[in-house]
């Protein structure tokens, strides 16, 4: 077995492909054997860490620093960072206090006040937070919320799987 310094999880899910993950993924890996530092970090690429809608992401651990929204131009820095002493790249990271990572939990929050949402209600939720119906999609594709019908009427619920991220109360059945 090899003993790495670090290792890099980067996801190659297809939100974060569609973002050029593998390409960053490439060049990492590249950039990182041309440094002569592969034999110290390991950079594997991994399906999902369910924040795509960020992507292209990397976590390092054991660190536990998660960059977001990396682009090719951002390697060098990653790069530095990872090299002994280097200091984490703080315009990637995302953090519980992250503006986006704030907005995402209020947002959610907001959307569990009952326990489902007019979907025309949640979209005024998602529009006033600064996100899209792309955004939208993904969520529903990665099962932070689930789009339904009450009385004829559409709704929105947000799942579990959410709840559980954001800390907000399990519904109880």
């Amino acid at each position: 077995m090899y003993w790495f310094r670090k290792q890099l999880l980067m996801c190659t899910a297809s939100h974060c492909m569609q973002k050029g993950a593998n390409q960053v993924a490439g060049r990492l890996r590249m950039e990182l054997k041309r440094k002569g530092m592969d034999h110290e970090i390991l950079a594997n690429t991994c399906d999902s860490i369910e924040i795509c809608d960020l992507g292209p992401n990397i976590v390092v651990l054991p660190d536990n620093i998660i960059y977001r929204n990396v682009q090719m131009k951002d390697i060098p820095k990653i790069i530095r960072s990872l090299q002994e002493g280097g200091e984490p790249v703080e315009s990637l990271m995302l953090t519980p206090d992250s503006e986006d990572e704030v907005n995402r939990r209020n947002l959610f929050h907001e959307a569990t006040v009952e326990d489902a949402i007019p979907t025309e209600e949640f979209m005024s939720l998602v529009e006033r937070y600064g996100l899209d119906q792309e955004w939208v999609d993904e969520q529903a594709r990665r099962g932070f919320i689930a789009h339904k019908e009450r009385d004829g009427q559409p709704i929105v619920t947000v799942t579990s799987k959410a709840r559980a991220r954001y800390g907000i109360p399990l519904l109880t059945t």
